[in-house]
């Protein structure tokens, strides 16, 4: 590995100005949300184990799935294995949702009283201020950190939900937004305040509806269910949208996605593989799959940053990987390049 100490390849310093300058898609995987404490699949696995209380019908079923945990799978692995009822299933979409809310709401907290500034907020007033009337968000996470960093920036989130309090979903989804400062948010596992009625209604409502038992959260978790609710709406629109603004980007930012999610990630690659489109993927660590999509392909127009020691490691294509003093690999560091 190239050692650069302090020095940042200028090479890389212009790839990432020419990311922002081409106004990219902005793709936030767990990664991005991990580091405000969000918490992630080993925490949710263990938090369902110890808070679910199957009923008779279903308790051979959870302690099938309980003993692939102990044997090593992780969450999405044994809930692929483990074959669960609709009762089963929506247990754990019910506390999937009450774990992630408890920390959601807290940065919601933290943001309204103006406790934390949101790099991402800080990105979005400048894209806004330089460049588009409508940026686009591509995200996996059900929290609602991207709509808290929009309001922080004082700028329009629109996720295919239209009204006020009592938001009812636009199964069309607009093609292009023409508001002035408005970003497009598109959640392709569902979100927090998603629900479905008992009449198939799928609507966006505040948090103290999470208790009333007509309504479904919409989120998707993971095993088989994960692969069979993204054929209905809202998430068959959503993918289908987020299709086409990979199809049509001029360049994409990528952070904290791990590339294990099969909705948004062939798209990923076709355009990858298809184009010259600058690619910039930063996490605090990169996963392998995410390493092999940049290693895998030597003309592609993509580079990868991930911590390193008290640094960065700048993972590209065609060469070595490049290590810096620079904590890069953060948004809040990286906007200081372009900012």
């Amino acid at each position: 590995m190239k050692n650069l100490n302090n020095d940042l390849p200028k090479q890389v310093v212009k790839f990432i100005q020419d990311c922002i300058s081409f106004v990219p898609v902005i793709v936030l995987g767990s990664g991005a949300s991990a580091a405000y404490g969000i918490p992630g699949m080993e925490e949710l696995a263990k938090y369902l184990g110890e808070n679910i209380n199957p009923g008779d019908p279903e308790k051979g079923q959870w302690e099938e799935f309980r003993a692939e945990l102990r044997n090593g799978r992780d969450l999405e692995q044994a809930l692929h294995l483990v074959s669960i009822n609709v009762n089963l299933e929506n247990e754990i979409i019910f506390k999937t949702k009450e774990l992630i809310s408890k920390k959601d709401i807290e940065i919601r907290r933290l943001v309204a009283l103006n406790e934390i500034t949101m790099p991402l907020s800080r990105l979005l007033i400048f894209l806004n201020d330089t460049a588009s009337p409508s940026i686009k968000i591509v995200t996996t996470n059900y929290d609602r950190l991207a709509e808290y960093a929009i309001d922080q920036a004082r700028l329009n989130p629109y996720t295919g939900f239209e009204g006020q309090y009592i938001k009812r979903f636009n199964g069309k989804i607009k093609k292009t937004l023409r508001e002035p400062n408005s970003v497009e948010v598109l959640k392709v596992h569902g979100s927090l305040d998603w629900y479905r009625t008992s009449e198939l209604q799928l609507l966006s409502l505040p948090d103290d509806f999470h208790d009333i038992s007509e309504l479904i959260p919409v989120i998707v978790t993971p095993g088989r269910g994960k692969y069979q609710h993204t054929h209905d709406d809202p998430f068959r629109s959503l993918i289908t949208r987020v299709d086409e603004l990979f199809a049509d980007a001029k360049s994409i930012i990528i952070i904290g996605f791990g590339f294990n999610d099969v909705h948004i990630q062939p798209k990923l690659v076709e355009k990858m593989r298809a184009s010259q489109t600058p690619i910039l993927i930063i996490s605090k660590e990169l996963t392998t799959r995410a390493r092999d999509f940049i290693k895998s392909n030597q003309n592609a127009k993509i580079v990868g940053i991930e911590e390193y020691n008290t640094g960065s490691k700048i993972v590209l294509p065609n060469s070595e990987d490049i290590e810096i003093a620079d904590s890069i690999w953060d948004l809040k560091e990286l906007l200081k390049i372009i900012l």
